[in-house]
């Protein structure tokens, strides 16, 4: 599979980004992409992509790597239409492509000792937790800087590709007891409607309640009831972002056991109430087929990487 690296010792150059939404039969459009990589992750698929004569398709929960300097289209409609985030962003470092196999390639990245802040992505692959994505590309689509000479959405896009990468790795974690926790951890998400205990978990896998504990911390950094309520507050997140429901229908569709309760670890977990949560994080460009999110490279990225070409013009 076609990987790409990605150097952090500088971020990440936010471009532009949006959710694209339609309804009706729809194929991507020909497109050419210059010095900007393309990050997708569907939402409602599929959706069909041909890039460099190429043919993927990317399913819902799936991300994608559009690379720069590349030919793309969809080379089939997409019946029901589609449903997907996108994020342009460049490189301030000149990144390579290369062809390896998946699982050897994780072992290796995992067990790598390297002081060059580089990470690798497959072109294409499942996202095993992309609600967490998901939130992280809203806060950096609704982000916009009061302060001229720091711009927030970089570093917020270093980090979205810095968790992908571990989710990534996740996925190919050989480890009996990471295989034990990653299982667990799907098991709970499957049962998160329940009022699950540490000793209910621990006895799926015939395990120590304490030992799981000391388990999920050293996998997770968390507890395991930390980690319990870590993902109800992320669907509560996502429901912020993404619904206008009221405050109180939230607290129940992300399973907690009342509205109060709800507030009060919202504003621990996340230093906000859900209220100026989804204030802070509600405004992101929204396009459809009608909506031509053609925009020239700001100037701050021009003058930061002298290697990408034409793209437009750059406002002074």
């Amino acid at each position: 599979m076609q990987f790409f690296t990605f150097t952090l010792e500088k971020t990440l150059l936010f471009y532009k980004g949006g959710e694209f939404i339609t309804d009706s039969a729809w194929h991507h459009r020909s497109m050419r992409h210059k010095g900007d990589y393309e990050l997708i992750v569907c939402i409602r698929g599929p959706i069909y992509i041909e890039v460099e004569g190429q043919q993927f398709t990317i399913e819902k929960g799936e991300a994608f790597i559009v690379p720069p300097f590349s030919e793309f289209f969809g080379y089939k409609d997409s019946p029901e239409g589609a449903d997907f985030y996108w994020v342009h962003f460049f490189s301030q470092f000149k990144e390579r492509s290369f062809t390896a196999n998946v699982e050897e390639l994780a072992s290796e990245l995992r067990n790598k000792k390297s002081t060059h802040h580089q990470i690798s992505l497959p072109i294409h692959f499942k996202l095993n937790d992309d609600r967490q994505v998901m939130v992280l590309i809203h806060q950096i689509l609704s982000t916009r800087d009061e302060i001229s000479y720091i711009e927030e959405r970089d570093f917020l896009c270093s980090a979205m590709m810095v968790r992908i990468f571990k989710l990534f790795l996740n996925a190919y974690e050989p480890n009996e007891e990471q295989t034990k926790i990653n299982y667990l951890k799907e098991w709970i998400r499957a049962n998160i409607s329940c009022q699950l205990t540490v000793q209910q978990i621990a006895d799926r896998v015939h395990l120590n309640p304490d030992y799981l504990t000391r388990l999920f911390k050293k996998y997770t950094g968390m507890t395991t009831l930390q980690y319990i309520n870590h993902l109800k507050i992320e669907v509560a997140s996502l429901l912020l972002v993404r619904t206008e429901l009221p405050i109180k229908q939230i607290a129940d569709y992300a399973y907690f056991s009342d509205d109060k309760t709800f507030m009060r670890r919202f504003k621990h977990e996340t230093g906000l109430t859900p209220s100026e949560y989804r204030n802070s994080y509600n405004r992101i460009h929204l396009n459809n087929p009608h909506v031509d999110p053609q925009i020239p490279i700001p100037k701050r990225i021009a003058d930061s990487i002298d290697y990408i070409p034409e793209n437009g013009d750059i406002p002074e």
